[in-house]
């Protein structure tokens, strides 16, 4: 029974107890204390019986008339309160209408699924993007895929199965193709269809959603064969002139007669550094011959007309610099080296206002060149032959070889063209590289990239700030991107490392 057919029924009761109580109150009153006293009569007179009044029955309305407010109340509230509880009693246990009455809540809301995208997105995958709205927990989404009106098995229903995103609601259902699929037509049209279902069985479904074939794998969903190109036949003829061969260009070979001319006075230094011994001056005007060149380019080895050799500081010569870039390199034989710990910035200068000139990547050697004051910046020069200021923190670098280094604070001007090898070329990677993609991104943040995708995978190589890389695949679920970096080094890294455009996002494949 229903709490407010309870207080119906109890203010009733209250209400008949109270009329009830108002009327023997009121009768009690009404009772004198005292009887009158008998009337006495005169003596020697006879006293008449028959002439008292006789009292007889009035009617109904009568007594209503003459009866107190209370039991007029009393009549007229009775009635009304029973039909109350009458009614009441019949309309809770089903004796009115024949069934009882069951309030009603308001109807829960539907389910509802949207598909947002659907993509051919690699060879033999499809993604498909579904958004999801009032999904029960525990609900599972899949995927049915049409041509025209009949159902098309492209895809591997067992691998074809996801969940949404209990905050966006989103899912993403990679689709896999079967060993045994058919080939789809390039004239017909194909659909998919979202579908939710629990233990019930089956809960929502979405409207179709056409799919799109990226340009890049059409050829692959349609089973096209790829034409070889064939390069047409050149036929002589009489009045076709012979193929005049390119010029070689000229190589100029540095001699001792490439000189230079001394704009001031200058040290000549038995090493080509500031902190070498001083073994001759430079006049202003005075020519000297160039025998070589140091590692970096910034010394020249030269030998005055006296017969004087060391080392000049470039700056103190006028040189024809494209010459100057065909003399032999000197390289340091006593020049310490260390090995890059972590990959980071070359800078101009040894502070974090220096202009980044180059890069150094974790696995390379470098030589080392000098330090500052604290021994916190390093000048090196690295496998690309780029001299400049690197933190001490990104290189692992023995005590003895950091004590040895002389002290210096000299900014690095920007570097000459790299000439002749002084150092060899950094090793290429024996790496299978995917056809491109043509797809570009623009990396944000230094990091590395490893053989897998994971931060357990086997760290290959670097990317660093600024650089482009080539996109090539992502994981399905799109936090790792399989790229080429600039040194042609192909691997996995973090998606939080690179800028991509959304747009060039989607059309990136799903591979591992």
């Amino acid at each position: 029974m229903s709490p407010e057919i309870i207080a119906l029924l109890f203010v009733g009761a209250v209400l008949i107890v109270t009329v009830i109580l108002i009327i023997v109150r009121r009768r009690r009153t009404d009772r004198p204390d005292d009887l009158p006293l008998p009337e006495i009569a005169v003596i020697g007179e006879p006293i008449d019986y028959t002439s008292l009044p006789e009292e007889t029955p009035r009617s109904l309305g009568e007594r209503f008339r003459a009866a107190p407010p209370a039991v007029k109340a009393l009549v007229l509230l009775a009635p009304v309160v029973l039909v109350g509880v009458i009614v009441t009693l019949l309309l809770t246990f089903g004796g009115l209408g024949g069934s009882a009455t069951v309030p009603t809540s308001e109807p829960l809301p539907q389910p509802r699924l949207v598909v947002e995208r659907a993509e051919v997105v690699g060879a033999g995958k499809i993604v498909v993007v579904v958004q999801t709205e009032n999904l029960p927990a525990g609900a599972t989404l899949t995927v049915l895929m049409r041509e025209g009106d009949q159902e098309f098995p492209w895809f591997n229903p067992e691998t074809a199965l996801a969940q949404p995103d209990p905050l966006s609601g989103e899912a993403q259902i990679v689709l896999d193709r079967r060993s045994n699929a058919p080939i789809p037509r390039q004239d017909a049209t194909y659909t998919v269809i979202a579908i939710a279902s629990d233990q019930s069985g089956e809960i929502a479904r979405s409207d179709p959603t056409t799919l799109d074939v990226l340009r890049p794998f059409v050829n692959d969903f349609y089973a096209i064969a790829a034409e070889p190109t064939v390069a047409p036949a050149l036929t002589p003829t009489a009045t076709q002139p012979p193929a005049t061969p390119e010029p070689s260009p000229t190589v100029i070979e540095a001699t001792r007669e490439l000189t230079g001319t001394a704009t001031i006075a200058g040290n000549i230094r038995r090493e080509p550094n500031r902190e070498a011994e001083v073994l001759g001056r430079l006049a202003p005007g005075e020519v000297v011959t160039l025998v070589e060149r140091s590692i970096d380019g910034e010394w020249y080895r030269i030998t005055t007309s006296g017969g004087l050799s060391g080392w000049v500081s470039r700056t103190l010569l006028v040189v024809d610099q494209g010459l100057a870039a065909q003399l032999p390199v000197a390289t340091p034989t006593d020049l310490r080296t260390a090995s890059v710990f972590n990959g980071g910035n070359v800078r101009t200068s040894p502070s974090l206002r220096g202009l980044v000139i180059d890069q150094i990547n974790a696995g390379e050697s470098v030589l080392l060149l000098a330090r500052n004051a604290d021994s916190t910046w390093l000048k090196i020069i690295n496998e690309r032959k780029m001299t400049g200021w690197v933190s001490r923190t990104l290189l692992t670098i023995a005590p003895d070889d950091l004590r040895r280094l002389p002290v210096s604070n000299e900014t690095v001007p920007t570097p000459l063209p790299a000439t002749v090898a002084a150092l060899p070329p950094p090793p290429t990677p024996r790496v299978t590289v995917p056809p491109a993609t043509g797809l570009t991104a623009i990396v944000f943040n230094g990091g590395n990239v490893r053989a897998a995708p994971n931060l357990q995978g086997r760290v290959l190589d670097q990317i660093n700030a600024r650089e482009t890389v080539q996109l090539l695949s992502k994981t399905p679920d799109g936090n790792w991107y399989r790229i080429t970096n600039v040194r042609g080094v192909t691997g996995w890294v973090n998606r939080t490392l690179l800028t991509v455009d959304p747009n060039v996002a989607r059309r990136v494949p799903v591979g591992q």
